[in-house]
């Protein structure tokens, strides 16, 4: 009898070890990668983590292993962004990353350095091996993370059945981010412009941004922008930030809660970027676009700027007021620093049709404005300034037919 309970003793505690030991084969993640790959992989999800959070979960990419995938999440809770890339020798489990440890890891690393990295997730340990080295630091419990909406779904959207989807082709979302990210307003208190308003019409995309001293508005033209309905969405800066950087064939997606829009999507390559939106209406911009032009000079930008950057070294720091006089087919540009009494002129060609008008700018915000009608939308570098009253913004146009790009500037009463 004791025989009898021995033999099923031993049978039981041998069962209980084989499957303990095939739970530590399930959860103990681990993989080979090609450096280059994975540290492209960081590059994309890791801008995505907060400086600082109250959630230590946050400052950590979840790692998740399947199939030799290896898909990496990043969010700081207002963006969330998942990238995935193929890894060699799998074995599938997850883990919570310390993001910066990991990222500095990679970025100190030789570039034809081997990696392979494994999780102990008894302890949480993760064990990072190189060519000339061996690297443990501390992971976290992969159900420690926050629970994410449903943004991340496994299938890419259906563009043609999603009434509020669009694709965009290579190079033209990125275009639209890079022309309005200036102007965005980073006061706080203004948070109706602290994005850029993208809408979306037939056969044309507009996106809008405005500091209230300057507006700039892009537009991109194609017949395959067909929606059942217009509608505006408000993009945060920092969203806009990482559409900079995307130069692929993009899909943009909204998701809805509540019957309004609450984040928008974008999917690319392998990677998926979800961002809130600002829930504000953005200010009237129509309204203040000048439709009666008493004045208009053409001239070359890139004679201007440099006109211009001269010139503004004798500005004062405070007011940053650059004078400019239009007449007789020349422009007058001067600044004086009245506390030292430092005085600049110069003069330059233009083509200029209405009377005398002298108007002051603030030379740092006409800068940026006239640098960003660059020779992708201009022809031979030529702009044109129309104006109504020295005292009434003043449109920044490309000189070309049906140009892309429209950009206002107030100026400063002098």
């Amino acid at each position: 009898m004791w025989i009898n309970i021995f033999i099923y003793f031993l049978i039981f505690f041998v069962i209980c070890k084989l499957i303990w030991y095939k739970l530590l084969l399930v959860l103990n993640m681990k993989f080979t990668a090609n450096l280059l790959d994975f540290s492209k992989l960081l590059q994309k999800v890791v801008p995505a983590i907060p400086p600082k959070s109250t959630l230590p979960v946050l400052e950590h990419l979840k790692f998740e292993l399947k199939d030799n995938i290896l898909t990496v999440v990043a969010t700081d809770q207002d963006i969330s962004i998942m990238s995935s890339i193929e890894v060699q020798d799998g074995v599938s489990g997850g883990i919570l990353v310390p993001a910066r440890m990991l990222n500095d890891i990679v970025k100190a690393l030789d570039a034809s350095s081997t990696f392979t990295f494994s999780s102990n997730e008894d302890n949480f340990d993760i064990h990072i091996v190189t060519t000339n080295g061996n690297y443990t630091i501390k992971g976290l419990n992969p159900e420690e993370y926050i629970q994410l909406p449903e943004l991340f779904e496994s299938e890419k959207p259906d563009i043609s059945n999603n009434k509020f989807s669009v694709s965009f082709s290579e190079g033209i979302l990125q275009r639209l981010a890079n022309k309005t990210a200036f102007a965005v307003s980073t006061d706080e208190y203004r948070p109706s412009m602290n994005g850029a308003l993208f809408q979306f019409r037939n056969n044309y995309i507009y996106a809008v941004a405005t500091d209230s001293f300057r507006l700039v508005r892009a537009k991109s033209e194609d017949e395959k922008y067909v929606f059942e309905e217009e509608f505006d969405v408000l993009i945060p800066l920092r969203m806009l930030e990482f559409l900079r950087k995307i130069s692929t064939e993009v899909k943009m997606s909204m998701i809805l809660g509540l019957d309004k829009i609450t984040h928008v999507r974008i999917d690319y390559d392998n990677t998926v970027i979800v961002s809130r939106v600002i829930d504000e209406k953005f200010p009237p911009y129509e309204s203040v676009i000048p439709q009666n032009i008493n004045a208009v000079v053409t001239l070359d930008s890139k004679v201007f700027l440099s006109t211009l950057k001269r010139v503004s070294l004798f500005a004062s720091n405070f007011s940053k007021l650059v004078r400019m006089r239009f007449e007789n087919n020349e422009v007058t540009m001067s600044a004086e620093e009245e506390t030292s009494g430092n005085y600049a002129e110069e003069k330059i060609p233009c083509q200029y049709t209405g009377e005398k008008i002298e108007v002051g700018f603030n030379w740092k915000n006409l800068e940026e404005v006239v640098a960003n009608v660059d020779n992708n939308e201009t022809d031979n570098n030529l702009i044109e300034l129309q104006f109504l009253e020295p005292v009434k913004p003043v449109l920044v146009m490309p000189k070309r037919e049906n140009p892309m790009l429209l950009s206002l500037i107030m100026p400063i009463r002098i």
